[in-house]
């Protein structure tokens, strides 16, 4: 079982070499949250991840699921119509192919919209054409977020991640 601390780094640190057990699991109640990022509102969790992809880095908003070829917390871009059963978070910051970082799982942060945009106030899935970002989705969809606001294609917005 992961376990839940404190966080004793920048939530941005990323590291060739594991620092923490994969899955440890970091809760910020709201007020540390808005330490960290002043736009940030209510209480986040953080899940602690390997980027195993060949050679992709991930970018802020890039919607990350587990790696199928393994029973880890070893992540890939969430490949299209990924179920949000599948999904690990959503990367806040770079974090390199081949390197350990953290990613939201709950809480206030940004998601990459792929083709077509993100729409305000609508829940959002997995997109069905772009690897690694969200879509539109619906009340009987496998979603994994709300957004507070609107993004069009290759941009980020700010949504409500509840992955767990």
């Amino acid at each position: 079982m992961p376990t839940v601390r404190a966080f004793p780094d920048a939530v941005t640190t990323v590291d060739t070499a594991a620092q923490y057990e994969l899955g440890t699991i970091w809760e910020m109640d709201a007020a540390e949250a808005e330490e960290l990022d002043s736009t940030v509102a209510g209480p986040q969790r953080w899940v602690y991840v390997f980027n195993d992809e060949a050679s992709t880095a991930w970018a802020a908003g890039n919607v990350v699921a587990l790696d199928a070829s393994t029973v880890n917390y070893d992540g890939i871009l969430a490949p299209v119509d990924a179920p949000a059963v599948r999904l690990l978070g959503v990367a806040q910051h770079a974090i390199a192919a081949g390197s350990y970082g953290w990613i939201l799982e709950r809480g206030f942060g940004e998601v990459l919209a792929g083709t077509g945009g993100i729409t305000a106030n609508t829940p959002l899935t997995v997109n069905d054409t772009d690897a690694g970002t969200a879509l539109d989705g619906s009340a009987t969809e496998s979603c994994f977020a709300f957004a507070t606001e609107a993004a069009t294609a290759t941009n980020t917005a700010t949504c409500l991640i509840s992955i767990s």
